[in-house]
């Protein structure tokens, strides 16, 4: 939205309704897409990074009905978003759903609701934390020394919400399960087989609304239904599980049926086999990029903004709205897709992330528009298209004014041009390009050319609703640009209009120039040649011919060059309500002092961050998760001009690491920086072709290897490669060898600069916000001990894990390292990585010791471990030295003189207490330096499940 202002209210070419026709009944058709196989190195990379970061509340969220973006946990798997509000006395989960617009008003309405209360944990502690990594929400409520555990989830792969109760101490618990509609009334309900089923509409009434079924049901307890709940009696030590499939009459005419299919049968092993694959969707989605920087907290926002973007946006599936699919009202503006700048910016994020999938759904209703917008045209005496701001699902409206903007349409057509020119993707292309030359049929006819052969834009509003005249709006001015480079990219590709190609590219090479003025002594762009100069509101108008325009850059006339920065720094639109999610990418495309733009970002993802990770502005909502994402992505890496630039825009003395993200071209970029160096570059061509780098060593020539084979050296300022589909190049300072980049690709960023510097002298960590953070999670070192005959205790995992866990059981604060498995066989042994020091290795020296305190647990404090088993009590912390040694092995023996080895620890531990070790490392190891630091479980002959916490671990 331009302006924050109150919600608004709200033709046909034959050819352009059929096509758009046949493209909504593909989209429509099209399953869930689990994305593309990752490279390996960026995949682990990218798992372990992303396993550090989670939301966390310790009261419930406030901010859940006001229309707007809420500060509640979130899930979501692209279509249905889940919203997770209230005390376990009375939880809400609101149910949202991307297609679930109103056939009357089309704004987007709630689906439903799921109260659960348990009445008898009124009072409870609270606390919920939001598992990015697994794409799970995670209750604990404790009450008089009875905890009731939850862990929910969406699954990727199906419109089933699932929630699973573990119940811990004390006497039975009832839990009522309600179901009501989306204003929170009752729904109408019926039953089938073992479900409770409610349907419900979006306007509640009328046979044209779109409708939908929540069928819902319990699995592991007996349950009795009454009315519009579901009544279910827990015992302690036991695990019950809601699963409530939800479709609408979009999905199928028969969702009613659809909906009790998807729920009606499944039985415990079925709900663990669904989050197995559920899990793997995840995996397999934060594999596809990382980035590692020395600010965790713009690291985190980062990761957390591609959660919500995985939540919100699938293949097959409706766009999301405004606000995604967190619909938990009458949401602001119709909850519709915003034409002026809002519906763009949450899908320029997957373009260099390399989430390319997640941008998939954008185009439908826009393609839905066509014979409309073809409609509207001609009744304003226009050729082309005119689309107004609030356009709706399948070619409806909820806000048909045009606000003296000309500009819509074509600012619809940057994520298709910026998608191509990323992906080169000609497929694709032959989709959108018939929406992009009605477009620029439009501008063809409605630009003025004088008599020097200017191209001139009159009567359109840079702001909403400026009065006329408004010539030359700066922002349509970047947006018209690239329009015109698109068509003539596409039309070439496609070998198509090669006669209209020249008056695309007439118009691009003579377009008026930005228009300019000085403000404070400096030359900046203006909003105008006439009309709105310079506005002092929440926007960043002047500066969006940059980004998204993609008009200035670095490789730019270094008086325009001057030019955008100045505007940037007079507009400092750092934290305005509608500026943000393009700002902080302008400003990192020209150049702008790097360190000030981080400083700026970090207040963003602490200022300006909701613990559920989404950064919230007045005015916008889903647009924020552009802020951070585009916005780091492009200091990391810029391709905008035709040419690969690493670490084009880095604060002096900041290292940083990053893997596969998309350059323009569909080239995946890897590279690491530090001490001011940049230490590699890989590029895998996705689709071929000529790739150009700007030289990331200055006056050097570059080592290249085409494959792992030595090609030589190239120089140059800038170099330009042939590359053959899939190859890999990779780039180096003179002299380095291959085997030296690819360990530099598989080190995480370390504190001693890129994973390859600087020995550090202690450790310290009580797995407590600020702390240092593991690396891995659930991970087993293979090098470093493996995994035999050890799977998971339960539907958690299939393997054994080890991981921070806040508000169960710590020594001091509030989370502490939990550890847990299952053994069977003989010999079983699992030795997880938690910790890496290998970019800083901590020398042992003459005087280190190593101390942790371990809390194994029995049968008493978790019903995972049998009664009279003592497998918790077999573990230890170890570690991996850099000669590959380890301390199980070394003979180094703790306080009481027992081995430090996990199995030589049996039988010495006190179970359900906190235990104190301290080892001696200097006198086994003396001399040596910590590279990992593991948790192992080793005890032959051992069987059965184990579970307990390490905490307050340090080497000093």
């Amino acid at each position: 939205m331009r302006l924050t202002s109150p919600a608004r209210s709200s033709g046909s070419a034959a050819t352009a309704a059929a096509l758009a026709g046949a493209l909504l009944a593909t989209a429509l058709t099209t399953a869930l897409a689990t994305p593309a196989a990752a490279d390996p190195i960026t995949a682990a990379q990218g798992m372990n990074t992303v396993g550090q970061y989670q939301g966390v509340w310790t009261s419930p969220p406030t901010q859940l009905t006001g229309g707007g973006t809420i500060d509640a946990p979130e899930m979501g798997n692209g279509d249905v978003g889940v919203a997770v509000g209230g005390s376990i006395d009375n939880q809400t989960y609101y149910l949202g759903k991307n297609d679930f617009f109103s056939g009357a008003s089309h704004a987007i309405k709630p689906l439903g609701r799921i109260v659960v209360a348990a009445g008898g944990l009124a009072g409870a502690s609270y606390n919920v934390v939001q598992d990015i990594q697994h794409a799970e929400v995670r209750g604990t409520y404790t009450k008089s020394g009875q905890t009731l555990s939850t862990t929910s989830w969406v699954d990727a792969n199906r419109n089933v919400l699932v929630t699973a109760f573990t119940l811990t101490g004390g006497s039975a618990q009832h839990i009522a399960i309600t179901l009501q509609n989306g204003s929170g009334g009752a729904p109408t309900v019926s039953t089938s087989g073992n479900d409770l089923d409610a349907d419900v509409a979006a306007d509640g009434g009328g046979s044209g609304d779109p409708r939908a079924r929540i069928a819902a049901r319990t699995i592991g307890q007996s349950q009795t239904v009454s009315g519009s709940t579901v009544n279910l009696t827990i015992q302690p030590g036991t695990t019950a599980t809601l699963v409530a499939g939800i479709q609408s009459s979009i999905d199928t005419a028969g969702y009613q049926a659809a909906a009790d299919a998807l729920v009606g049968t499944l039985t415990q092993a079925d709900v663990d086999s669904h989050r197995t694959s559920h899990r793997t969707w995840w995996q397999t989605y934060w594999s596809q990029s990382y980035v590692q920087i020395p600010d965790k907290a713009v690291e985190k926002s980062w990761y957390g903004s591609l959660y919500l973007l995985g939540c919100l946006s699938r293949p097959g599936k409706y766009a999301p709205g405004l606000w995604g699919n967190w619909i938990t009202g009458n949401m602001n503006w119709n909850g519709d897709y915003h034409t002026n700048y809002n519906y763009q910016a949450p899908f320029y994020a997957g373009l260099t992330t390399n989430h390319i999938d997640q941008t998939a759904p954008y185009d439908q209703p826009v393609l839905d528009w066509m014979a409309r917008g073809q409609q509207l045209a001609a009744q304003n005496g226009f050729q082309g298209v005119l689309y107004p701001v609030g356009i709706s699902p399948k070619g409806t409206s909820a806000d048909m004014n045009l606000h003296n903007q000309k500009s819509n349409a074509v600012n619809l057509a940057s994520d298709m041009v910026m998608r191509y020119e990323q992906t080169r993707d000609t497929a694709y292309a032959s989709t959108v390009y018939p929406y992009l030359k009605q477009v620029g049929l439009f501008w063809q006819n409605y630009l003025t050319k004088d008599g020097s052969g200017t191209y001139t834009i009159t009567n359109d509003a840079p702001q909403e609703d400026n009065a006329y005249p408004q010539t030359n709006s700066i922002l349509t001015l970047g947006l018209v640009h690239l329009l015109m480079q698109g068509l003539t990219d596409i039309s070439t590709a496609l070998g198509q209009d090669a006669g209209t190609r020249a008056t695309w590219q007439d118009i691009d090479a003579h377009l008026a120039p930005l228009p300019t003025m000085t403000r404070n002594g400096q030359t900046v762009f203006r909003e105008t040649s006439t009309g709105a100069d310079w506005v002092n509101d929440s926007n960043d108008i002047a500066i969006q011919a940059v980004y998204p325009g993609g008009q200035v850059g670095l490789d730019s006339d270094a008086g325009l060059l001057q030019t955008a920065r100045n505007t940037v720094d007079q507009l400092a639109r750092w934290h305005g309500d509608n500026a943000p999610a393009t700002f902080y990418a302008a400003a990192a495309r020209v150049g702008y002092n790097p360190s000030t733009i981080m400083s700026d970002m970090h207040d963003e993802a602490v200022g300006h961050s909701y613990n559920n990770l989404g950064i919230h502005h007045n005015g916008g909502g889903i647009e924020n998760i552009n802020v951070i994402t585009s916005g780091l992505d492009e200091m990391l890496l810029q391709s905008f001009q035709n040419d690969i630039k690493v670490f084009a825009d880095w604060p002096a003395g900041s290292s940083a690491k990053f893997g596969d993200l998309m350059a323009a071209g569909n080239v995946l970029v890897s590279s690491s920086i530090a001490n001011n160096s940049v230490q590699y570059v890989r590029a895998i061509s996705q689709k071929g072709g000529n790739v150009t780098f700007t030289n990331p060593w200055p006056g050097s020539t570059v080592q290249l290897y085409r494959g792992g084979s030595n090609a030589g050296t190239v120089s140059g300022t800038k170099f330009t490669l042939a590359t053959s589909a899939g190859e890999t190049l990779t780039l180096a300072p003179p002299g380095t060898s291959y085997a030296t980049v690819q360990t530099q690709l598989a080190q995480p960023l370390g504190s001693g600069g890129a994973g390859t510097g600087g020995t550090s002298t202690s450790f310290a960590s009580g797995s407590e916000a600020g702390d240092p953070a593991p690396a891995w999670t659930d991970t087993v070192d293979t090098a470093g001990g493996g995994n035999n005959g050890v799977t998971g205790i339960n539907s958690d995992s299939a393997g054994p894990q080890t991981g921070p866990r806040t508000g169960e059981t710590a020594r001091t604060g509030s989370a502490a390292l939990m550890y847990a498995g299952s053994a069977t066989g003989t010999g079983p042994h699992a030795y997880l990585k938690v910790y890496d020091l290998s970019g800083s290795p901590l020398a042992v020296g003459t005087a280190k010791t190593l101390s942790y305190w371990i809390y194994p647990q029995s049968h008493a404090t978790t019903p995972w471990v049998p009664a009279g088993s003592t497998e918790s009590e077999c573990v230890a912390v170890d570690l991996v030295f850099t000669d590959n040694s380890t301390l199980r092995d070394s003979g180094a023996v703790d306080q009481n003189g027992s081995r430090a080895h996990p199995a030589q620890q049996c039988g010495h531990l006190t179970p359900d207490s906190w235990n104190h070790v301290t080892v001696n490392l200097a006198a086994n190891n003396g001399g040596k330096q910590i590279a990992r630091v593991l948790i192992g479980y080793d005890h032959p002959g051992g069987a059965g499940g184990y579970r307990g916490y390490v905490d307050d671990l340090t080497v000093n």
